[in-house]
């Protein structure tokens, strides 16, 4: 049996840190509004960092299955494909009313599943932190 390396790379991390004081600073001027891409960067780091700390569950509370399609919407717009596919079984799990698992059940196949995914989310962020700050310098610019 393989360990699994669980946790989340400094950009990830500087990335949630910075976005979530940004939001939390609330709408209180520009500094403080979070732009649509910034929001979908946000959902996108902290599922990433709740399934990389074994705090998924909560995380996806009160509302498993919304939060799972925001999550969904924010990992297709970084590139994560293979988390996105992930995501769709989760979700088609949830709504399979046949189906005998619970929500926990599928939530921690989920996990582990994401533990041994191929995208590499963090070095998606960073491309995608990219792209953002490239996008804003050009259209100040204009």
């Amino acid at each position: 049996m393989t360990e699994t390396w669980r946790g989340i790379y400094p950009i990830t991390s500087f990335v949630l840190e910075a976005l979530g004081r940004k939001r939390d600073a609330g709408p209180a001027g520009p500094a403080g509004a979070l732009t649509a891409r910034e929001q979908v960067l946000l959902i996108a780091v902290e599922f990433w960092a709740a399934a990389a700390h074994g705090t998924l569950h909560k995380h996806l509370q009160p509302e498993p299955q919304t939060r799972l399609l925001e999550a969904q919407l924010a990992f297709g717009a970084i590139g994560a494909v293979r988390v996105v596919s992930l995501l769709r079984v989760a979700v088609e799990e949830l709504d399979d009313r046949t189906s005998r698992q619970s929500v926990e059940a599928v939530i921690n196949q989920l996990d582990e599943r994401l533990a041994r995914t191929d995208d590499n989310v963090d070095d998606l962020v960073a491309r995608y932190v990219g792209a953002t700050e490239e996008s804003l310098v050009s259209a100040g610019a204009g």
